[in-house]
């Protein structure tokens, strides 16, 4: 689900020349471009099914995630649109797929930018959160307000469906069961400004999946903060990126561009403002920020880090130092396939540890224009022991583990030939 940006025309430097209301392209379906589904059929060898299996998105896509919301062992499939209406595809028996994206998100974010499934209350059940950057360039909001949805935006003829169809914000969608959800992302506390893609993992090992969000515009615009949410416990989420020392940065803005100031009357408006009472030549500085990020457990302590992808600058390594800190509780599950795709994607695992079940779905993803690497990560709280690890693979095969369960190891699962 893609848009076409260029023309067939090239420029003297051999570059094709832009639409020029390439920003506007949600308006126009002839410029759609499907998404592609590859079916893999062995040996090296795939085939293009999209069209077969009934994949029709309409819209600008720059992530997607997938999820089996039936419980039936066939995953269904969100693609979010960078401006307009989302999708969710529902997967028919590995047949084909049906948009079913009313019946389950009758709102969806306008302008999406990250997107996944997770558990974030542990009852079991896929949760939906959907980021929305573009709905923020409607509206300049100040610091004081960052943490809240837009209260203005375009009319409908510029959004491209009616305003009532969309949220003008992130998303979170909670899932009740029996095919319900319900969005409770400004109960919860994720809404954000600028938001990119973002990452979901155990940040402090107390079992509940945490959220770090990228964000931020660069030049011309003010920095934007890198936001950590700390899941309490499935009730909301903490702001805790400058008690974590995600932020502030040590250096916040970085070189943008030299702008000449000789001739500052042939500059335009920002070149009258750059070079106000300068006849030389001037660095413009601009903010960092963010556009993606993965967490893993870089050094191998037991913790989890974070790797940023930053726009026109070098990336940020932040290492934890919990496990310094404290005596933390884990589990790393590394998923081999036999029958089932090698590294198990599309597996539930499920520990049961102090009483709690950890559910995480093996969708091999971190978010945004990033990956992650694969080992499922379990924090276990304030527990040591682990009562049993349920595996329900792929192939429909389902696994039980009581032996051989201490905390503190990477467990690799391999999937039973029968």
């Amino acid at each position: 689900m893609l848009c076409v940006y260029t023309t067939d025309q090239k420029d003297a430097d051999g570059a094709y020349v832009g639409i020029r209301d390439a920003f506007s392209d949600h308006l126009h379906p002839e410029r759609f471009e499907h998404p592609v589904l590859y079916k893999n059929l062995g040996h090296y060898k795939f085939k293009d099914v999209t069209a077969e299996v009934g994949l029709d998105p309409k819209g600008w896509c720059g992530d997607a995630t997938f999820a089996d919301l039936k419980g039936d062992g066939f995953p269904g499939i969100y693609f979010l649109n960078m401006q307009g209406p989302g999708h969710y595809f529902e997967n028919e028996g590995g047949k084909k797929f049906v948009e079913k994206t009313q019946n389950y998100f009758p709102k969806t974010s306008w302008g999406s930018m990250g997107v996944k499934f997770f558990d974030y209350d542990n009852d079991g059940r896929m949760d939906l959160l959907v980021t929305d950057m573009h709905s923020d360039m409607m509206e300049e909001q100040s610091p004081e307000h960052e943490k809240e949805k837009i209260t203005s935006h375009a009319p409908d003829d510029a959004l491209g469906a009616p305003a009532d169809k969309f949220i003008f914000g992130n998303s979170l969608y909670h899932n009740l069961g029996d095919g319900k959800f319900e969005e409770v992302s400004d109960k919860m506390g994720v809404e954000q400004l600028w938001p990119w893609g973002f990452s979901v993992a155990d940040l402090n090992a107390d079992g509940y999946e945490d959220i770090f969000i990228t964000a931020g515009m660069n030049f011309p615009f003010r920095y934007g903060i890198n936001s950590v949410l700390l899941n309490n416990r499935g009730a909301k989420f903490l702001d805790s990126e400058f008690l974590l020392g995600v932020e502030p940065r040590q250096t916040p803005y970085t070189p943008w561009f030299v702008m000449d100031c000789t001739n500052p009357a042939v500059l335009g408006p920002l070149g009258q403002v750059v070079c106000q009472g300068q006849t030389q030549k001037v660095t413009v500085s601009g903010p960092k920020s963010s556009r993606s990020s993965v967490i893993f457990d870089l050094d191998n302590d037991g913790d989890l880090d974070i790797v940023t992808n930053d726009f026109n600058s070098e990336p940020m390594v932040l290492i934890s130092d919990l496990a310094q800190q404290k005596k933390i509780h884990w589990l790393k599950v590394v998923l081999v396939g036999t029958k089932s795709n090698r590294n198990g994607l599309g597996a539930t695992v499920r520990v049961h540890s102090g009483g709690q079940t950890y559910t995480r779905y093996n969708d091999g993803k971190s978010g945004y224009l990033s990956q992650s690497v694969l080992p499922l990560y379990f924090g276990l709280g304030d527990t040591s022991k682990i009562d049993s690890i349920e595996v329900a693979w792929p192939s429909g095969r389902k696994q039980v583990i009581r032996k051989g369960l201490t905390d503190n190891q990477t467990l690799k699962i391999t999937e039973p030939d029968k």
